[in-house]
């Protein structure tokens, strides 16, 4: 039976972006505590529910609640802003 693992799907740069640390209605779902908010360079494949790895600790798992597509407001730079929510079961990585 095949074992249900991750696929590196995208690598990008990041910045972390402001966010409330107590619970908030995240995307309209009540109930959702943010973990984190990151922005990247715009990659409209990145939608909710796939997983984020940031490189300052690679062992934690984020699934993606939220894949905001648009445009910085000062730099004019296409951007995806993503919400994230910390796994506590992480994905088993292919490849590794």
């Amino acid at each position: 039976m095949p074992k249900q693992g991750l696929v590196l799907k995208y690598q990008s740069w990041y910045g972390e972006l402001n966010f409330e640390t107590a619970p908030v209605n995240a995307a309209m779902q009540e109930g959702i505590e943010v973990s984190a908010r990151i922005r990247v360079l715009q990659n409209r494949a990145i939608t909710n529910h796939d997983i984020a790895i940031l490189p300052d600790n690679p062992e934690q798992q984020y699934d993606i609640t939220r894949a905001y597509h648009g445009t910085d407001e000062e730099s004019g730079e296409l951007i995806s802003d993503l919400t994230l929510i910390r796994l506590v079961t992480a994905y088993d990585i292919a490849g590794s």
